[in-house]
């Protein structure tokens, strides 16, 4: 009786590290604690408080070494028959998800976004639905992200008879975001974001030594954002994005080579000195704009003392997350209040758009209506664009067409230009990470034709009509920087 005591201690230490070793928590519950409540207090931070990033490929990280057990003083070790204590148990797929999520480096996509880790990257227009950081993965409660966006390449046209090529900077651009979450229900932030412009004016050569390339703001803001049950809310002020470009914008993707129809006509400025407030429903099925500014755009100080209101609404009908990335239909409709200039002159604009974005195809159509065009308060004038795009080999290969029609006075048929673009395109990487990474390279045929009256050059009628080759790269990067 007496000489079997060691055996029976040696057994009743094995069965407690066997049960010390199967401690992780596996139900639902458990695994729904360790990731975090996102209405709990923020976790204290552990010694170093961000987590661990994890290359692409790289096996998930190993779960916690099994301690063995001790020998008792006085009984021998195990042979080797004897039965060892188990190993940690496989980590549930619920617990697997989670420590494969924690490694990424925490930016977020918006409400319709794939769930998938290398979505969680800067989206700039989720707002304000989803900020940059998604804080439910690290315990800080804040971050700062940088972002930048090129257009360069090389353009030859053929006009009257002639040709000439040039090498062009269309877009550079470099931005910051800061953003703090100080309750778990509120957000809040400061953007800015620089563009390298000519400085020399339309229609002039001399500009800032000769015509450098120069550098202004082109937005800065601050920015909160509130989440109540499906609703979220969100207010900026400051040198404001224009909330209509950067809503259609979402379901365009070719903008290195041209913009959209409004954008194009000039009847709406990227920027402008004001207010905007959203309220979103469902994550963006249902968005309502209301945006106050200046009126007098991202290059010049207001020059009289009405203000610009535009109203917006944008329904997403259709939204699935698919396993290459999001598919949306979005329809958009605004119409804006304006003014212009000293004169007060009239600036109102209408429109309407509707759009999908998937991994494989954009397509989308704009009308825009503009009602006081080029400082001519009684000059009626429309814009009207259809695009689409999609990928035949994805990503090495892609082909993309653009239609557009613009007409600067509407009672005279010959102010019309019409421009058709169509062409190919390569990615260097995946679809699924078009939101922090792109480097994607255009080869494009354009033709551009402009009627009697809205020729470039007055009194050339062989000028009216162009020919364009392009070769166009677009770069960008988005990355959280703390």
């Amino acid at each position: 009786m007496l000489a079997s005591i060691p055996t029976l201690l040696l057994a009743l230490a094995s069965l407690a590290s066997s049960l010390s070793a199967g401690d992780e928590p596996t139900s639902e519950a458990e695994v729904s604690g360790a990731a975090g409540d996102a209405d709990a207090p923020d976790p204290e931070p552990e010694a170093s408080d961000e987590p661990a990033l994890e290359a692409e490929g790289d096996a998930p990280p190993e779960g916690p070494a099994t301690e063995e057990a001790e020998t008792p003083a006085g009984a021998d070790p195990p042979s080797a028959g004897t039965e060892e204590p188990p190993a940690s148990e496989p980590a549930s797929p619920e617990t697997s998800a989670v420590s494969t999520v924690s490694t990424v480096d925490g930016l977020r996509p918006g409400g319709w976004a794939l769930d998938h880790p290398r979505e969680h990257y800067w989206v700039p227009n989720s707002w304000p639905v989803a900020q940059p950081c998604d804080f439910t993965l690290t315990p800080r409660r804040s971050c700062l992200v940088l972002s930048t966006d090129v257009f360069a390449g090389y353009r030859h046209d053929f006009v009257a008879g002639g040709s000439m090529g040039e090498f062009r900077v269309d877009r550079g651009e470099v931005g910051t975001g800061f953003v703090w979450k100080p309750h778990a229900r509120i957000e809040g932030g400061a953007v800015v974001r620089l563009e390298a412009i000519r400085s020399a004016g339309p229609g002039s050569l001399m500009g800032i030594d000769g015509n450098s390339l120069i550098v202004r703001l082109l937005e800065t803001y601050g920015h909160v954002a509130a989440h109540l049950g499906p609703i979220d809310l969100g207010a900026r002020v400051g040198l404001v994005p224009e909330r209509w470009i950067e809503q259609v914008q979402k379901v365009y993707d070719t903008r290195a080579v041209a913009s959209i129809p409004s954008e194009r006509a000039a009847f709406l400025d990227r920027s402008d000195v004001g207010a905007t407030l959203t309220a979103s429903g469902w994550k963006g099925l249902v968005e309502l704009d209301l945006q106050v500014v200046n009126g007098e755009g991202r290059a010049q100080e207001e020059l009289n003392p009405g203000k610009n209101t535009t109203a917006m609404l944008s329904v997403r009908p259709l939204r699935r997350r698919l396993p290459k990335g999001p598919l949306v239909l979005a329809v958009h409709g605004g119409y804006r209040d304006g003014s212009l200039g000293v004169a007060s002159l009239r600036n109102h604009r209408g429109a309407v758009a509707i759009g999908v974005s998937s991994p494989w195809v954009y397509a989308g159509f704009e009308y825009a209506h503009a009602l006081g065009y080029q400082a001519r308060g009684d000059v009626t004038a429309n814009a009207l664009g259809a695009w689409a795009s999609g990928h035949v080999l994805a990503p090495w290969l892609g082909l993309m067409g653009k239609l557009d029609r613009i007409q600067a006075d509407l009672s005279d048929g010959d102010s019309v230009v019409l421009v058709a673009t169509a062409g190919a395109f390569g990615d260097l990487f995946p679809y699924i990470d078009r939101n922090r990474r792109r480097l994607r390279l255009y080869v494009v045929y354009q033709y551009e034709g402009h009627g009697d009256a809205a020729g470039p050059l007055p009194g050339t009628p062989e000028a009216l009509d162009t020919h364009r080759v392009m070769v166009q790269l677009q770069a960008r990067g988005a990355i959280r920087a703390y």
